[in-house]
């Protein structure tokens, strides 16, 4: 046989390894929709990324005024803005990466329907673009920390975990809707509704000792409680909670587990209901 000749399954039960060497083969596919992405998220718009850096301190200046001034939420020690903006920041990259890649195959159905490639670099790269957005707000934290006194070198440390436990439980949902989203479109009218409700069961407006014990022995069902509260404890040198940390990581890998499998069971249907 022809060694230059590819053979492409498309089976319901395709081995892993064949679909790691796909993705491997169209890393370029990969890397072209991240590029659209960003290119089209700031197209037209008069500040560009500017954007990314006005929102979070936008949310951080309501939440400042509302639940820290009006409600006297605690913040454990830290300075009310950096309280909140220490949140918004992960919170918001969490948020773009799921609602992204909730979308992505639906916004991308001309191409699912036409040409072979995996299915995954799609969501995958809508995830990889929230880092983008993520890094530009992150060197803001940093030097708002710096200019409150309160900066630690544990905030660079951290970072790159925190990252990957923000990454995996975001692609793990972010897979799991945009199957849903392509085959039922009030999927996507869901979707706002469920990250705002996740935003609240998060510890993005109140502490995380705000919780009663039960509730703080099983936040670690969602990863990004252990996130938003280490960058928080980060920033006062410490310590941190590395077994919270631990179980946010598993739980996230099982997320995009779970998110993948069920992405896999739906992806040979893409073409017929889109």
């Amino acid at each position: 046989m022809d060694s230059s000749i590819t053979v492409i399954s498309v089976e319901r039960h395709e081995r892993v390894r064949q679909l790691l060497s796909d993705v491997w083969a169209y890393r370029e596919l990969f890397y072209t929709f991240l590029e659209r992405d960003l290119k089209v998220r700031y197209k037209q718009t008069a500040l560009g990324a500017i954007w990314v850096v006005l929102q979070p301190l936008f949310v951080t200046g309501m939440f400042s005024l509302i639940f820290g001034r009006i409600a006297k939420m605690p913040t454990d020690g830290l300075p009310i803005v950096l309280f909140y903006f220490a949140a918004n920041v992960p919170w918001g990259g969490f948020s773009r990466a799921v609602t992204g890649a909730a979308m992505s195959i639906e916004s991308n159905a001309g191409l699912v329907t036409k040409v072979y490639f995996p299915r995954m670099v799609i969501p995958a790269a809508y995830v990889s673009g929230s880092y983008v957005d993520f890094s530009v707000g992150w060197v803001v934290l940093n030097l708002v920390a710096v200019g409150m006194g309160h900066w630690h070198w544990q905030l660079v440390a951290i970072t790159p975990l925190l990252l990957v436990i923000q990454g995996t439980f975001a692609l793990g949902i972010g897979l799991a809707l945009a199957a849903l989203n392509a085959q039922y479109r009030d999927v996507k009218n869901a979707v706002g509704f469920l990250v705002s409700m996740m935003m609240l069961l998060t510890p993005v407006i109140y502490p995380l000792s705000r919780l009663p014990d039960w509730a703080r022995a099983w936040a670690w069902l969602n990863p990004m409680t252990g996130v938003i509260d280490s960058y928080r404890t980060s920033l006062q040198g410490g310590p941190f909670n590395w077994l919270s940390l631990t179980l946010c990581f598993l739980a996230a890998l099982v997320y995009l587990t779970v998110g993948f499998w069920f992405f896999r069971n739906r992806e040979s249907r893409f073409a017929d209901v889109l």
